[in-house]
């Protein structure tokens, strides 16, 4: 009975200690997945963070290109002055012009227009020039032959493809618009501006120029 008695304390205490040691164990482990979980927590909340500061920079960013990125008219207008530039136009003087644009101008009640035919390869040299300002101003175009439907070259302009315009001062001093039509240009004399619009004329190879006079500046 006392070796029986013997082993039956000693197998408690034995399982006893196997218990301990499985709860210290498990314990042990329950301690570093809570920790793992914690961690996680706090990278998840980071990551949250992250994407809500992304998201806020993505919205800014958008709100910002669609008030300084140029479209429609803008976006005509703004391609118009960078053409200019690259040929040599003034900054400070197209900057100038536009802020007379927002200013209330006085200009004649009444335009002058008149029509004459473009210049091309083949044309022969009538009437392809107009005068404007007291005859102080003469225009003329240039265009590139229309062609027939075998590709042949007619006498005429093509009304689909760029025009060069030609404003001739006294004295030989000249400026340039080019491009499609409808063009616009603007030269000074004096305190006068003169406002030119072109644009393709119903009659065949002809071009009609609309000029308006305003006070300068």
């Amino acid at each position: 009975m006392a070796v029986f008695l013997t082993l039956g304390v000693f197998s408690y205490k034995a399982g006893t200690l196997l218990a301990n040691r499985e709860v210290v164990t498990l314990s042990g482990r329950v301690d570093s997945q809570a920790a793992t979980i914690a961690a996680l927590r706090d990278e998840n909340a980071i990551l949250t963070r992250q994407a809500e500061a992304a998201g806020q920079t993505e919205a800014e960013w958008r709100e910002r290109y669609e008030a300084e990125v140029p479209t429609g008219k803008a976006l005509e207008l703004f391609t118009m002055l960078k053409a200019q530039i690259a040929k040599g136009a003034d900054p400070e003087r197209i900057e100038f012009l536009v802020g007379l644009a927002a200013n209330q101008q006085s200009c004649d009640s009444e335009t002058r227009s008149k029509r004459f035919l473009v210049r091309t390869p083949l044309s022969d040299g009538a009437t392809d020039a107009a005068t404007f300002a007291e005859r102080t101003i003469v225009v003329v175009a240039q265009g590139e032959s229309a062609t027939d439907a075998e590709g042949n070259p007619e006498a005429w302009y093509d009304v689909a493809k760029p025009v060069v315009l030609n404003f001739i001062e006294p004295g030989g001093a000249s400026t340039e618009a080019t491009g499609p039509l409808p063009l616009h240009h603007s030269v000074v004399r004096g305190d006068w501006e003169y406002r030119f619009s072109a644009t393709a004329d119903p009659r065949q190879g002809f071009i009609s120029v609309t000029m308006e006079r305003c006070a300068f500046p």
